[in-house]
């Protein structure tokens, strides 16, 4: 098995649609779009369209 170390990165987005129970970000640098329920979002503000957000991403493990 490929042993790789998985380090998180604080990786940027930009909010394109939020509905009833999740919200979908475009990361920057073209790196596409993913869709993550609200519950993960920790904010006390109102979330809306075009805000910029921060997440750490990490490539997948398969095991």
């Amino acid at each position: 098995m490929m042993q790789v170390e998985l380090i998180p990165q604080l990786t940027k987005a930009k909010i394109v649609e939020i509905n009833d129970t999740a919200v979908r970000v475009s990361i920057q640098g073209r790196l596409g779009v993913i869709t993550v329920p609200l519950r993960w979002v920790i904010t006390e503000k109102e979330l809306q369209p075009g805000q910029e957000v921060e997440f750490y991403f990490s490539y997948m493990n398969v095991r």
